[in-house]
């Protein structure tokens, strides 16, 4: 299991690589720079979710075609900047008093890529009858470094199964 998700880890950061173009940075500066950069466009995510603002949320995600996106519920994947932005209709239509904090996270640089993984702790108020939603999820996420903005440009959310049932609170 754990080789397994090594190798999902190392598929994951080549294809990052690739998608910069191969250019790899050697700089401290530049990965501390770059690695704050990113966790200011986490920030920002996490604050724009908990305001239900859309096109904040949509701001951190490269446009077009090129976004891929694994979702923790259906469907399963998105490809493409429209079909994620009607995903997040759906749930921001859904949903009031949403609360998002970023724990855990963890972010790796080389020149024009980069990845990070954290977990994403969700909290929500259900618009049909009051209940309320909370969910820990695992994302990972793929940046690229266009015209001098990190953009998200493949995510991967995900639950933890025990018993063939998904586990909406586990910690690690």
């Amino acid at each position: 299991m754990m080789r397994t998700r090594a190798w999902v880890l190392a598929g994951l950061w080549a294809a990052a690589v690739i998608a910069a173009g191969g250019n790899v940075a050697s700089a401290t500066e530049s990965r501390s720079e770059n690695e704050q950069e990113i966790r200011a466009l986490q920030a920002r995510m996490a604050a724009a979710v908990s305001a239900r603002d859309l096109d904040a949320v949509m701001k951190e995600y490269v446009p077009g075609n090129e976004l891929f996106v694994f979702d923790s519920d259906l469907p399963r994947q998105h490809t493409g900047w429209e079909s994620y932005k009607k995903d997040w209709e759906g749930f921001f239509d859904s949903a009031v008093d949403v609360k998002v904090d970023v724990e855990d996270l963890g972010i790796t640089v080389e020149g024009r890529a980069a990845f990070s993984h954290n977990l994403e702790h969700l909290i929500w108020t259900r618009k049909k009858d009051g209940s309320r939603g909370e969910m820990l999820m695992s994302v990972t996420d793929a940046y690229r470094k266009i015209d001098g903005k990190w953009l998200i440009v493949m995510e991967h959310w995900s639950i933890p199964v025990k018993d063939g049932k998904a586990v909406f609170m586990a910690k690690p």
